[in-house]
């Protein structure tokens, strides 16, 4: 597996020689960290033009949420690179010459 290449060049690898998930993986987790807080601030924003009660609980129920949203997100990603791992794990034991 050769790690000289560059990420666009993985891009276009069609033999998928290249595992790009741990060069993304960073991202994607701080695209899902902001995207899910825009939304909460999208919902507390909403909630508080509807009246202060539903503000605050947009706040609170949107706080918590974020919260199990990133632990999931956090989870799914962490699920990916495990994944890899094993690939690469089996991978160099059935071939043991590479």
């Amino acid at each position: 597996m050769p790690d000289d290449k560059n990420f666009f060049a993985g891009l276009v690898d069609f033999s998928f020689q290249q595992q790009l998930i741990r060069r993304i993986v960073k991202v994607l987790y701080i695209i899902g960290i902001l995207g899910g807080g825009i939304y909460v601030v999208y919902y507390v924003v909403v909630g508080f033009q509807q009246s202060p009660a539903e503000g605050l609980i947009a706040l609170v129920a949107g706080i918590v949420g974020l919260f199990v949203c990133i632990l999931i997100w956090r989870g799914l990603l962490e699920l990916a690179l495990i994944v890899q791992r094993i690939a690469e794990s089996i991978d160099r034991a059935t071939h043991p010459g590479n």
